[in-house]
C-alpha cells in the first residue's frame, strides 16, 4: 500500500476515535509518559497541542507544568518549517487556522538542541520506530536537529501499524511510541 492510501486508512482510523475515549486515553497516555525515566528527568519537553480526535497529551503537560519543566509547542512559521514555543498554560492560548490552538505571542523559542524529549504525534507508527506524518515533513525536518533516543511518538493504539510503514531516507524515526495501553522501545533494523 502507498503512503496515500496508508494516510487515508490512518486518518479513517483516527476519526473513528470515540470521543469519550479522548479523555480516558489522554490519562492513559500522560500516565505511561510519566513512568519513562527520559521523560521524569527531562527539564526542557517539547509536547504538542492535539487536534480533535488526534492522540491528547493535555493531562500530561498539565502534570509537567505543574512539575515546573519547561513546556514547548510547536508552531509552524512557514509552508516548511516549525519552531519550539514555551508554554505556561493550557488556558493561556489562541485559536489559529482551523481552529489549532496555538500559543499567544510574543513567543520564546526554545533551540532543539535544548529538549530533552521531544512528543512526536504521528498518523501512524510502526514497531521499528516508523513513523508517518500528515505529509507536510515539519516534524522530519525539526528532528533532524534532535538525537533520535528523545524522539517519543504518540498515538491511539489504533493508530499502529502491524506491518512496516514505507519510510523514506528524510522520514525520521522514533526511539520510542506511546499508545494508551504500551510503551514500545524501538530499534531501527
Amino acid at each position: 500500500m502507498d503512503k496515500t492510501a496508508l494516510r487515508k486508512k490512518f486518518l479513517e482510523r483516527r476519526r473513528n476515535v470515540p470521543v469519550q475515549e479522548v479523555s480516558s486515553g489522554s490519562q492513559q497516555l500522560a500516565n505511561r509518559l510519566w513512568s519513562i525515566p527520559a521523560v521524569v528527568d527531562a527539564e526542557h519537553i517539547m509536547a504538542y497541542l492535539a487536534m480533535p480526535r488526534e492522540a491528547n497529551i493535555d493531562a500530561f503537560i498539565t502534570e509537567a507544568l505543574h512539575r515546573d519543566k519547561y513546556v514547548y509547542v510547536p508552531v509552524c512559521v512557514t509552508k516548511t518549517d516549525m519552531i519550539g514555543v514555551r508554554i505556561k498554560s493550557l488556558e493561556d492560548l489562541d485559536r489559529g487556522t482551523l481552529g489549532i490552538r496555538i500559543p499567544k505571542e510574543p513567543y520564546v523559542i526554545v533551540e532543539p538542541q535544548i529538549l530533552d524529549c521531544i512528543l512526536v504525534p504521528g498518523l501512524a507508527f510502526d514497531r521499528r520506530g516508523g513513523r508517518m506524518g500528515m505529509g507536510a515533513g515539519y516534524y522530519d525536518r525539526y528532528l533532524q536537529q534532535i538525537a533520535v533516543e528523545k524522539r517519543i511518538g504518540i498515538a491511539w493504539d489504533n493508530q499502529l501499524s502491524e506491518e512496516m510503514l514505507p519510510m523514506a531516507p528524510h522520514d525520521e524515526w522514533m526511539y520510542t511510541i506511546v499508545t494508551p495501553s504500551e510503551s514500545i522501545h524501538c530499534y531501527k533494523e
